[in-house]
C-alpha cells in the first residue's frame, strides 16, 4: 500500500503507513520472539501472576537491545564515510560497505539472541539519515538502484515462496473455521486499532487533524498479512506446540487471501477515496501557502 501512497501528493497518509508499517512489524516480531522465548525456552516456564510482567520485561529488553546494536552499527558507518573518504572514491565500495555493515548489524544481534530484522532496519535507518550524505554523488545514485532493485527482488520471491507453499502445504491439517474466525478478527482489530482509536481520541477532545477518509484507507491497507507473519509461525517448534500445521495453514491462508483480495483492491479503494483532481488542488493550494 506504501508504494502507492506519493510523499508529494499525501505526505500525511504516507508518513502514517510508513511509521506504522514499520512499528507494527517491529512489535510483533520483538513480541513474538519474547513469547517464544518465554514458553518453549531451554527451561520449562511456570505460569504465574508475575508472567505478564516477566514477558513484558523481556519485550523491553529485546527490543532495546536489539534497536541499540543496530544504532551502533548505523553510527559507525556514518563516521567511516565521513573520517575515511577513501571509501567514497568508488560507488562499488560504498554499496559494499553498507550492506557488509547492515549484516554484521543483523547477525551481531542473531548471535546475541536478538532480533536482527531490528537491528537491521536501525542501522538502515540511521544510514539513510547520516551515512548518506556524506557518500559521493555516485554513490548516492548507484545505492540507491542496487537496494531498490534488491528489495523488489526479494519481494518478489516472497511472494513466489508464499504461493509455492500454500500447494506444498496441502497434506497438512486445516481448520476452516479456525480461517474464517482469525479473518474475522483481523478485520475488527483492524479497524477497531484505526477508526476506534481515532475517534477515542476526538471524543476525549483531541483532533489529530488526519481525515477520516485517511483512517480508513489505513485501516483498509493494513488489512494485508505480510509474510513476516508467516516466517514467524514457521519458528514455532512442533514439538512443543500441538496442531502446529494447523497454525501453519492458518496464517499462510490469511497472507494469501489477504494480499490478493486486499491487495488487488487498495488501488480502487485509492482512487475512491483520493480522487486525481481533489490531489492535485490540494497540493497547490500547499504550494501557495507557501
Amino acid at each position: 500500500a506504501i508504494s502507492m501512497v506519493k510523499y508529494e501528493e499525501q505526505p500525511t497518509l504516507f508518513s502514517l503507513l510508513f511509521c506504522e508499517g514499520i512499528v507494527n512489524d517491529a512489535v510483533a516480531i520483538i513480541l513474538f520472539n519474547t513469547v517464544l522465548k518465554f514458553f518453549f525456552g531451554a527451561e520449562e516456564t511456570t505460569i504465574t501472576w508475575t508472567a505478564p510482567f516477566e514477558i513484558f520485561g523481556d519485550f523491553l529488553l529485546l527490543g532495546v537491545c536489539s534497536i541499540s546494536i543496530g544504532l551502533a552499527y548505523g553510527l559507525l558507518a556514518s563516521v567511516m564515510f565521513k573520517q575515511m573518504r577513501s571509501l567514497t572514491l568508488s560507488a562499488s565500495i560504498e554499496c559494499l560497505v553498507i550492506f557488509c555493515v547492515a549484516y554484521m548489524a543483523y547477525v551481531t544481534a542473531e548471535l546475541a539472541a536478538f532480533s536482527g530484522i531490528i537491528s537491521l532496519l536501525t542501522s538502515g535507518v540511521v544510514m539513510a539519515h547520516y551515512a548518506w550524505y556524506s557518500l559521493s554523488a555516485q554513490g548516492q545514485h548507484g545505492s540507491y538502484l542496487v537496494f531498490q532493485t534488491i528489495g523488489l527482488l526479494m519481494q518478489a520471491f516472497i511472494f513466489s515462496y508464499l504461493g509455492i507453499s500454500f500447494f506444498s502445504f496441502a497434506s497438512n491439517d486445516w481448520s476452516y473455521d479456525l480461517i474464517l474466525v482469525e479473518l474475522a478478527i483481523a478485520i475488527l482489530g483492524r479497524f477497531g486499532g484505526t477508526l476506534g482509536l481515532i475517534g477515542l481520541l476526538r471524543l476525549c477532545g483531541y483532533n489529530s487533524g488526519i481525515a477520516w477518509k485517511e483512517v480508513f484507507f489505513m485501516g483498509y491497507a493494513g488489512l494485508i498479512r505480510g509474510a513476516i507473519a508467516f516466517g514467524l509461525v514457521l519458528r514455532i517448534d512442533g514439538n512443543s506446540v500441538d496442531h502446529r500445521s494447523v497454525i501453519v495453514t492458518t496464517c499462510l491462508t490469511l497472507v494469501v487471501f489477504t494480499t490478493v483480495v486486499f491487495g488487488a483492491t487498495v488501488g480502487s479503494m485509492q482512487a475512491y477515496l483520493f480522487p486525481k483532481d481533489a490531489l492535485v488542488s490540494d497540493v497547490d493550494s500547499v504550494h501557495s501557502e507557501h
